[in-house]
Order: C-alpha cells, then sequence, then structure tokens
C-alpha cells in the first residue's frame, strides 16, 4: 500500500504514531524503516519509542547495497573534492598553473558532478557548454568509483537504484514522516521502493495553502500514492508577534536572552525557544552571552576535536609543515605546541622556548622528543598508498608518549581548569587513534590497500574527516531553553519562539547551484523529479515561516540593523507585515545598560563604566572602577611628571650623537631599549643582520687601509704596486670578517649565506673602483691625506648657564690638507642628508654636528691635535670642506647624501660635488 496522510506539523514522528508502527513490525516480523527530515527528530524519537529503526534515505541505498553484495568504502562530499585535486594533481600541465587556482579548479569541478548526480543525471546528460569536464568526470568514476570503488553519497543512491529488484531486503515497509518535500535523489530512492512493491506510508505536515506541500503530493500521486482523506485544520488564535531590531549580533543576542532572563519567574526556561536562522553565525556566542546571564541551555556541551592542542600540533605544526628543518627557526612550532602539550607551568615553558629561539639549546630528552616528530616528517614520501599514511600517523601517535606526560601531570597538579584541559586533550587523543584505527581496518577490508594519494591530497583528507569529531564535556541539563533551525523547529512544545537572524538574505536564503550550474541549466536536462529551482526553495522557506504560527502564543522575531542610519541592514521581507514595530523597538549597547537590573557583579561593573564613560556622574563606585577612572582623568591632562628619582637617574652630561637621533626617530621605543633595557623580541631572521654587516664593513675598512699603511699618508702616496695588491688584501680581509659574520647567522641555509656573501664581495669591489676613483687617483686632491679612521669626537653644548651637556661620537674618516678638512660616515645601506626632514627633526645628525666638532677641534676647541707629521707648517686656521656619507650601495654618490662649502660645487670640483648636495652656508643656519 502506497499512502499519504496529513497531520498537524505538531504531529511528527507522534507516540501514537511510533505504537502502530511498532506493533505493525512486531505482526510482519520484519523491521520498518522510519525515515525522518533530521538528526533533531532521530534523536527525539528514539527517545520516545525504542525498537523501530529510525533512518535516513541514505541508509536505504545502503541497505540495497548491502543486500546486492556490492563492496563500496563511503566518502562524503568534501572527500569527493580532495579526489578531483588527486586528478588534477595528475595533469602534466599542472605546473604551467598556480596551485591556488587548481585547487578552486578541482573544488569547482567536484561540486559541478556533485550537482549534476543530485539532479539524478549522468555524464552523459551533461549540458554542451559543460563538455570539456566530461574526461575528468569520466577519469573520476573509473578511477575511483568503478576500480577503487569510492562512493560518494549521490553515487550510492545513483547505485542502489540501478541495481535490479531486490528481493531479499529483509524489510517490513517504510514510514516517511515530516518532510515537506523530496529532493530528486530522495523521489529517485521512494520510486525504486515503490518498484519493489513494498508498503509505503508518507505523512505530510498540515499547512493550510503551502504551495510546497501540493507540489509534493503531486509527485507522489504520480509515481504511484493514494492521497488519504485530508485532516482537518484545527483553527488557532493568532500568536502574539514582536519585532526588534539590534545594532549588531551581539547586541541581539545580549538583547533576547535578557528578555528571556527577566522572564525566568513568569515563564520557565523550558517554554521558551531560540530559532536561529543562521545557526553558524550565532549559535556560538549565544551558548557564550547564556553562561553569562545564567540561563541554561538544553544542549549538550560539546568541544570538538580539532579544537584540541594535539590536533592544532598534528595538523598545523607537523602535517602542514614543508618537511624542510634547515635551521632552528624551522622547528620553532613544532616546539612551542610540544611544550604546550606538556602542560608545564608557565616559567618553565618561557625559559625552554627563549633558550632555545636565543642559542637553539635544548635539553637532551626534549631534543630527542623533538626529533622523533621532525624524523617523521621528512621521512614522510610525496606519494604513498592512504593505508600507509594513516599506518605512519597511528605509530607515530603511539611513539609519542602523551598519555605518558599527562598521566604525570595529572598527578602534580590540583587546577580544576588545568585538569579539564589534559582531559580534553586525552580524549581527544583516544579519539585520534581510535579513527585511524577504524580507517586502516575499513580500508584493510575493502581491499583498498593499493590506493595510492599525494601526500597534500592525505593531509586535507584526514582534516576533512576529523573535523565532526566532538567530545563530550558536560551533559545536556534537564530543563533549558532549546535552540532549533528551521527544519526542526516543529519539535518545539512551549510558549515563546525568538526568532534570531531574520535579515533579508539570511532568510529566505538565497540559493544557488554548485559548481558551474546556474538554473537556466535546469530548463533543457531530463531531471526525473523536482528540479531543484529557485521557486522550489522558496516556497519551502514559505512552509517555514508559515509553521511558526501554529507552534506558540508568542513569536519574537528579531534582526540586525546594523550602526549607520544612513544605510541600515533590512529585515527579512516575510516580516513586512510588522514594519512598524521594527522601528519601535530596538537592542543596542546604550539600551542594554540603561536598564537598572543586573544579574551578575560583572554585568553591574560593566553598566556602571558604561554610565562613566559618557560622563555622567556615578556614586559609590567599586574601588577598581574608581581607581580605573582617577587614571584615565590623570592621562587625559598629558601631563606625566618624571619623578625625582627618575629625573636623576635620567640626567646626562654626556650623550652620544647616535642617542639623540634614536630618541627623535621613536622617544617610546628610545626608553624600552637604552632606558629599560627591554630588547625586541627574538624572531627568525630572513636577511643578514644589518648591525653586524655594518660593523663589518668599518672593521675592513680599517684593516684595509692599515694594512697598505695609508692612514695619515697623502693621497698621493698611492703607488703602482698597492694598485695592484689592494683588491686582492680587500678580499682576503673580507673573507676573514665574513668568516665571523657566517658564526653569528647558523640558521641561514649554506645557499643563502653564499649568496649574499657573493653580493657583498661585488658591493665591496665597487666600493674599491670608488674610493680610487674619488681619492687615491684623483690628480685634484693628491695633496690630501687620509687623516684619521675611527676618531672619537666631543662636542660641548652650553645649553643654559648652569647646564653643559657632552656629545660623543666617532667619525668614520678624516680627510685634511693646508687649507681644511672633510669627514665621511661609511653607511652598509641608502644614506641621505635631507636638512628640512631628517636634519631639523633630529634624525640624522651625526654629519652635521661632527663638523663643528672637528673644527672646533681644530681651532678653539679644548681637543687639540698634533698635526706636524702631517704639515711643515701647522696651518693658522683649518675650516670644513664638507662631508657626506658614503654609501656602500652607491658609493660613487655626492648629492643629497653630502653638505659642502660654496666654493667646491660647480663643473671640475676636486670632490665630485653634485649640484643637489647640500651648501655649507645652509649648515650654519640650520644646524647652530
Amino acid at each position: 500500500m502506497l499512502v499519504v496522510k496529513t497531520s498537524p506539523i505538531t504531529e511528527v514522528a507522534n507516540s501514537d504514531r511510533l505504537l502502530e508502527c511498532f506493533n505493525k513490525q512486531k505482526e510482519v516480523g520484519k523491521p520498518i524503516y522510519y525515515i525522518l527530515p533530521s538528526n533533531k527528530y532521530l534523536q527525539e524519537a528514539r527517545k520516545r519509542k525504542a525498537g523501530i529503526a529510525f533512518k535516513t534515505f541514505d541508509d536505504l541505498a545502503d541497505l540495497v547495497l548491502k543486500k546486492a553484495n556490492v563492496d563500496f568504502f563511503a566518502v562524503s562530499e568534501s572527500e569527493r573534492t580532495l579526489f578531483f585535486q588527486e586528478l588534477i594533481a595528475r595533469d602534466k600541465k599542472r605546473f604551467l598553473q598556480n596551485p591556488e587556482e587548481l585547487r578552486h579548479k578541482a573544488k569547482a569541478y567536484a561540486q559541478t558532478y556533485g550537482q549534476l548526480k543530485r539532479v539524478g543525471l549522468t555524464i552523459n546528460d551533461l549540458p554542451p557548454q559543460f563538455k570539456q569536464m566530461e574526461a575528468v568526470f569520466s577519469e573520476y568514476e573509473t578511477e575511483w568509483v568503478t576500480k577503487q570503488r569510492l562512493l560518494d553519497p549521490e553515487n550510492r543512491i545513483h547505485k542502489a537504484v540501478s541495481l535490479k529488484k531486490q528481493t531479499n531486503l529483509n524489510l517490513g515497509g517504510i514510514v516517511i514522516d515530516g518532510y515537506l518535500d523530496f529532493s530528486t535523489l530522495q523521489y529517485m530512492v521512494i520510486n525504486y521502493f515503490v518498484s519493489l512493491g513494498f508498503d509505503i506510508t508518507v505523512y505530510l505536515p498540515l499547512l493550510e495553502g503551502a504551495e510546497i506541500l501540493e507540489e509534493t503530493k503531486s509527485t507522489l500521486q504520480k509515481i504511484g500514492f493514494q492521497i488519504a482523506d485530508n485532516e482537518v485544520l484545527s483553527i488557532q488564535t493568532e500568536p502574539d508577534i514582536t519585532v526588534s531590531s539590534a545594532t549588531t549580533i551581539e547586541e541581539e543576542i545580549y538583547g533576547v536572552l535578557e528578555e528571556i532572563a527577566e522572564k525566568d519567574k513568569a515563564l520557565v526556561f523550558s517554554e521558551v525557544g531560540l530559532l536561529l536562522a543562521d545557526e553558524a553565525k550565532y549559535l556560538e556566542s549565544v551558548i557564550k552571552v547564556a553562561k553569562e546571564k545564567h540561563i541554561p541551555i538544553k544542549r549538550p556541551e560539546k568541544k570538538l576535536v580539532n579544537e584540541s592542542l594535539l590536533f592544532q600540533f598534528i595538523y598545523h605544526a607537523l602535517l602542514n609543515h614543508n618537511g624542510r628543518f634547515s635551521n632552528r627557526w624551522d622547528a620553532i612550532d613544532l616546539l612551542d605546541s610540544l611544550l604546550r602539550l606538556q602542560f608545564l607551568p608557565s616559567f618553565e615553558y618561557m625559559t625552554k622556548k627563549r633558550s632555545y629561539i636565543e642559542t637553539g639549546f635544548l635539553e637532551k630528552d626534549l631534543k630527542e622528543y623533538i626529533d622523533l616528530f621532525v624524523d617523521f616528517r621528512t621521512s614522510l614520501p610525496k606519494k604513498a598508498s592512504l593505508v600507509s599514511y594513516l599506518t605512519w600517523m597511528r605509530d607515530l601517535l603511539e611513539k609519542s608518549q602523551f598519555p605518558v606526560i599527562w598521566k604525570e601531570r595529572l598527578q602534580s597538579l590540583t587546577k580544576t581548569n588545568k585538569l579539564q584541559q589534559i582531559r580534553f586533550e586525552w580524549k581527544s587523543y583516544d579519539f585520534l587513534l581510535d579513527f585511524l584505527t577504524k580507517k586502516i581496518e575499513l580500508i584493510d577490508k575493502q581491499g583498498l590497500q593499493e590506493l595510492e594519494v599525494h601526500y597534500h591530497i592525505f593531509v586535507e583528507w584526514l582534516n576533512d574527516g576529523i573535523q565532526t569529531g566532538s567530545i563530550y564535556v558536560e551533559r545536556a541539563p534537564n530543563k533549558g531553553v532549546q535552540i532549533f533551525t528551521f527544519r526542526d523547529i516543529a519539535l518545539f512544545k512551549g510558549k515563546q519562539i525568538y526568532v534570531m537572524g531574520m535579515n533579508e538574505g539570511t532568510f529566505p536564503k538565497g540559493h544557488k547551484l554548485s559548481g558551474y550550474f546556474q538554473e537556466s541549466d535546469l530548463r533543457n536536462l531530463p531531471i526525473p523529479f523536482a528540479a531543484p529551482t529557485r521557486r522550489l526553495f522558496r516556497q519551502k522557506d514559505d512552509a517555514f515561516f508559515q509553521q511558526l504560527f501554529s507552534l506558540a502564543k508568542t513569536l519574537s522575531f528579531s534582526y540586525v540593523v546594523g550602526v549607520d542610519p544612513h544605510n541600515p541592514l533590512l529585515p527579512s521581507g516575510y516580516l513586512e507585515r510588522w514594519k512598524k514595530q521594527i522601528l519601535e523597538r530596538k537592542y543596542s549597547t546604550a539600551t542594554r545598560y540603561a536598564n537598572r537590573v543586573s544579574r551578575s557583579m560583572q554585568d553591574y561593573q560593566e553598566k556602571l563604566a558604561f554610565h562613566v564613560g559618557i560622563g555622567k556622574k556615578v556614586q559609590s563606585l567599586p574601588k577598581e572602577l574608581e581607581k580605573m577612572t582617577a587614571t584615565l582623568d590623570y592621562l587625559e591632562e598629558g601631563k606625566e611628571i618624571v619623578s625625582s628619582h627618575w629625573h636623576e637617574q635620567l640626567r646626562r652630561d654626556k650623550l652620544s650623537v647616535t642617542m639623540l637621533e634614536s630618541y627623535a626617530m621613536c622617544p617610546f621605543k628610545y626608553a624600552l631599549e637604552r632606558i629599560l633595557n627591554i630588547k625586541e623580541p627574538s624572531e627568525k631572521r630572513t636577511s643578514i643582520d644589518f648591525r653586524d654587516v655594518g660593523s663589518m664593513l668599518h672593521t675592513i675598512i680599517e684593516k684595509f687601509y692599515k694594512q697598505l699603511m695609508l692612514v695619515g699618508k697623502p693621497f698621493s702616496a698611492f703607488s703602482e704596486e698597492m694598485k695592484e695588491t689592494a683588491e686582492t688584501i680587500l678580499l682576503e680581509i673580507f673573507e676573514e670578517e665574513w668568516a665571523v659574520v657566517e658564526g653569528r647567522h647558523l640558521d641561514f641555509s649554506k645557499l643563502q649565506l653564499s649568496i649574499e656573501k657573493e653580493e657583498w664581495q661585488k658591493k665591496l669591489r665597487k666600493w674599491w673602483l670608488a674610493e680610487k676613483q674619488h681619492f687615491w687617483e684623483n690628480k685634484q686632491l693628491q695633496g690630501m691625506h687620509l687623516f684619521r679612521l675611527e676618531e672619537a669626537i666631543e662636542l660641548d653644548l652650553k645649553i643654559d648657564e648652569t647646564t653643559t651637556i657632552t656629545l660623543s661620537g666617532k667619525i668614520d674618516r678624516i680627510d685634511i690638507d693646508e687649507n681644511g678638512f672633510v669627514i665621511y660616515d661609511y653607511k652598509s645601506g641608502l644614506a641621505s642628508l635631507n636638512f628640512e626632514k631628517e636634519v631639523r627633526p633630529g634624525l640624522k645628525l651625526q654629519l652635521p654636528l661632527y663638523l663643528v666638532a672637528m673644527e672646533n677641534r681644530l681651532t678653539t676647541g679644548h681637543y687639540q691635535l698634533d698635526l706636524s707629521g702631517i704639515f711643515e707648517e701647522t696651518p693658522e686656521k683649518l675650516t670644513a670642506h664638507g662631508a657626506s656619507y658614503i654609501s656602500l650601495r652607491d658609493p660613487l654618490k655626492r648629492a643629497g647624501n653630502s653638505v659642502w662649502r660654496e666654493e667646491h660645487f660647480g663643473k671640475n670640483n676636486p670632490f665630485s660635488v653634485h649640484a643637489k648636495a647640500t651648501k655649507k652656508k645652509h649648515l650654519r643656519q640650520k644646524c647652530c
């Protein structure tokens, strides 16, 4: 018998119906499959009546395959996507495309294939515009579906309904209850069992005028069902309707739960239901705020396995690692995850991690433990059988000794939260081990030991399989507020339903087909039942919305309007009837904190802080808030006064010029580094430390000129013999100093150090060519001497009548002749000297101040120099010719990185001064 019956939406899987099914099952001596539309319905039905086979349409297909002795390995839709990635990864032309684009392409192909199957069609029915995919689809079916017997949900149904009529199913009948409509594949399953001659009863919800139900009845009649006399719809009173807008999702949740909390005495929690139009956006926050407000949620508390530290370690730090451990930074994530998994005391954890970051040192036991995982990752091949990867993973977990470590920690710890964390990690460990073992057994059972995949496909496949794994933390309370979706809200038995997230685009949902399919493609396809058009899904949403009015006495809708009054978010079109109410009520931070009732000390303090923050006077503030308010008032004045103790501590009569520059660059950073001695956090370096390079260059230049014995000599002393040997000497000194730099950069690969070394060799050669051109082979400067290298200098500056400070520094190079001197500062990077943007703000002070200091020293300053070794008669007055930075990136440059006396500008000037250099009179005006 094939019959369609109607009954009130609230009577789905009611006790009488279940008892009738149970008695019939006993009568025929065979199980009757009872099909329900969601897991929540299945769970509730099992509570109402044990002994009935509550199933899904997929279970019906699996029953057929099992009885027909079809061996298969069930895979999910997301796993199918991974298999398409594997197919595309084998393409010889894949190297010509971006890896990310290939992943998107594989996903689009997999979704298109799935959509084709979901409308009941085969590859032969592909629309002409999709023919280029046919080869990939055929390969998937040949390689994965036929050969490997990996059946995704759609192919399991296609395979089942394509089999010859099965006579040994041992089934007493089928009852389908609670569905508004059926998908194409579900109709195919129903039609198949109709052809087998089974008794099938379909119970459809009774909703007056619901178009989706009329179409469902019509389709079932075509298959062969008879429509029983319709049950009369009882007249119900229209529920009370309220509609509220909220500034944000958070405020919507706070507002709704606050209302529920206020009704605690008048309305018990079990008579309140929360319907989430978008569960993914709302659920986590609803549970969190409910805990704050002490509102019980009738839902077991579970934590996903992928939230565990163990999973983060296995998936992110280990499996997703690139497998190259060339330096300590490559293993830092691995170390950090392992240390956290050991639940060490905070100080011990920080000490071990800091020691490793700074020196690379690890205790012997910890190093051996790290090596276990490093060796595992480096030994994994790029391609292997799926069972091999799983076996290696299982063996690693068993060798890891995590349970032994956790057992020791449990014996020494007393804090409840730490004990709970270890318990969760241990349960996650057991889950992973069990997951791997079952997968290995299933693959062996199905004879798929030779199934090979690329490594990255295995990693994503493993991740996908663990996503739904969860650990029970706490059972659901006996009484509390229940959370529903539109599909299962008919299970609610109470007085008031709060429908949250009723925004345009959220409900009714915007429907689109998967992959490359468009709705226009459906028109010319031979879809056997119920084409998935937008019209069909809108009819379904209409019915979902309509059912609410027969489920509760009060319906409270809410949605998010946003904080911009000129561009508000819009409510669902279903709320158009109550548009006037939308304008009257709003959940917002201001209205929430205006409520005089507080349900916790935290809530009370937040409200007080809010009112103080908007400028209201609040009496009897808690001490903590009073202290915070006083601190904020003090900070707003902006009059931070250094205490007398720190005033003396910070007072200095002698400063380096670089200290002034650092202070001008960032006073806060200056205070951290030079006063509080707080170092920057250690991090992985991607280039050679500029400080090491700078120190190396100054050492090389000083050693080079001293070895050539040119310090204190005129430029004319540079001989032909020196010209031939100078570069060789320079490179020999470079080799010595570069070895020192390499010793400080052991984290770098040999290739990277080799590239850096070659670059600096080129720069040094380029520097020496510029030195010869500007100085030693410059015919106009043969009488000038290389006077000093690395010369310490000081400059007294009188601040006021009682205060004089001394600035100190070191000049890289001083050249001198009978008329004056030039100072040079060697830089490893680019260098500039912009007086408006750099000198005046104090960012570049070395050259200007060194010039003044050197001029004082050579004339009237209290540091006198003995020049008798340079000149036969000491000149009466030596003034500054100029100053310049010499950048090893561009050593020939004498433009915006230098300052000179006016007489040195123009063509054929001996110092090769560029017209864009700064004239010395500007130096006098701006520096002194």
